[in-house]
């Protein structure tokens, strides 16, 4: 009879992200890349095994647009999201991010060291040069399954 290996499976979190009112798509992207770097530099070893960002495509209203005909959000009055089902409103979020860690144990390294005082207090200093914290959320993720073409 053959052995039974138990493997380790990697353990993902989502985060949706969202700008901080007065700040372009550019310049939240520009940050957040920024961002990324710094949690890199302040976890060291215990950094996510990979740190994947997917950005809201949004479309700058200029003055030739007939912005009657347009659907826009609070939140994004000239930058609406290029829409293709649903509503403006299911995506005033900017961003949303895929964290991959080794295992649970890793995800408890990377918590424990940005819950560090010193840690915690320069990323939470520095997302709240761009990033609407009040809003940000997180959660882990179960199966993930996908096909391709090949």
């Amino acid at each position: 009879m053959g052995r039974v290996k138990i493997l380790k499976m990697p353990v993902r979190a989502v985060l949706i992200l969202y700008r901080k009112p007065g700040l372009s798509p550019e310049q939240f992207k520009t940050h957040c890349e920024n961002h990324v770097q710094l949690i890199k530099r302040l976890t060291g070893d215990d950094s996510p095994l990979s740190h994947r960002r997917s950005y809201i495509a949004r479309k700058e209203l200029g003055n030739d647009d007939d912005k009657s005909k347009i659907t826009t959000t609070e939140r994004n009055p000239t930058t609406p999201a290029e829409v293709v089902v649903g509503q403006q409103s299911d995506f005033d979020f900017d961003a949303y991010a895929e964290l991959t860690f080794a295992s649970q144990e890793a995800v408890r390294a990377y918590r424990a060291k940005t819950q560090v005082p010193e840690i915690a207090a320069e990323i939470a200093a520095d997302e709240e040069k761009f990033m609407d914290r009040a809003k940000m959320s997180i959660a882990f993720l179960g199966d993930i399954i996908e096909n391709t073409k090949a």
